[in-house]
């Protein structure tokens, strides 16, 4: 597999990384301007820079430049003393002269996972799709799920959702919406994800506001833990009128977009659907 093939098999796979480029060099050196080495988020790489010193010292910052999300960072590193870099970074290596290096911070799309592939689900999934999220909707009845049409959006199907791999499907700059077709299913989504140490920006729960009410007490009795609501949005959805399926998950991605643009002025307001 070449560097191109595995960044789009690790977008594919949900994954950010940092693409780092030999921009130039200066004396002798490891590498040749235009060499590349691939640091994926799961640790993978592929490529070389040259390997060695320098090589470990790009690994370390461009797994600090991961969890940061900065995008484009451009670096000179001092291959020797007789090195001329004033402010080069240093990296013990003998050989001599300079290279600098481009970090490319490779990101990805913002991921929204629907429980429940029924109508809200469905017309979520389709009003979602033109903002660039990375959509999943799953659902314990193969046959809705098989129904579900919307171009790019990606359906798993779990027979018992006691087997869903939370930590792997959900991470901390996701957006959850539960819509199944069962109260002690929405709850027990509700609860394995509030179990975990996954922190998504979003948790948006269909519900009437007695639902709520019953199902934010049974958390806080049943979970040994503080539990933090302040990413929990329950009942669902801005308060935009109207109360078809439609109309529902209309109001469901409008509260989504005014999270990801941090525009929650309307949290409190809530329709009772």
């Amino acid at each position: 597999m070449n560097i191109y093939e595995a960044i789009v098999t690790m977008q594919k796979q949900g994954q950010a990384g940092i693409l780092i480029t030999v921009v130039s060099k200066e004396g002798h050196g490891p590498q040749i301007p235009g060499a590349k080495l691939l640091v994926c988020g799961d640790g993978g790489k592929i490529g070389t820079i040259g390997g060695g010193a320098l090589e470990h010292v790009a690994i370390n910052e461009a797994s600090a430049l991961l969890k940061t999300k900065k995008l484009n960072v451009s670096k000179k590193y001092m291959l020797g003393e007789d090195s001329n870099v004033i402010d080069g970074i240093e990296t013990g290596m003998i050989c001599g002269g300079n290279i600098t290096l481009f970090y490319e911070y490779l990101g990805v799309k913002d991921s929204v996972i629907i429980f429940g592939a029924g109508h809200v689900g469905k017309a979520l999934s389709y009003y979602l799709k033109p903002f660039n999220y990375a959509i999943t909707l799953i659902d314990s009845r193969e046959k809705v799920l098989s129904e579900v049409e919307v171009e790019y959006v990606k359906k798993q199907f779990f027979e018992n959702f006691n087997n869903i791999p939370f930590n792997k499907i959900i991470t901390d700059d996701s957006y959850i919406v539960i819509t199944t077709h069962s109260h002690e299913l929405d709850y027990k989504i509700l609860k394995s994800i509030h179990e975990s140490t996954i922190t998504p920006k979003y948790i948006g729960m269909i519900a009437s506001k007695k639902k709520s009410e019953k199902m934010i007490e049974r958390l806080s009795s049943e979970i040994n833990k503080t539990i933090d609501f302040s990413r929990l949005y329950t009942p669902i959805g801005l308060k935009i009128g109207g109360t078809s399926p439609a109309e529902i998950a209309l109001s469901i991605a409008s509260e989504v977009q005014a999270i990801k643009y941090n525009q929650d002025g309307n949290k409190h307001a809530r329709r009772v659907w």
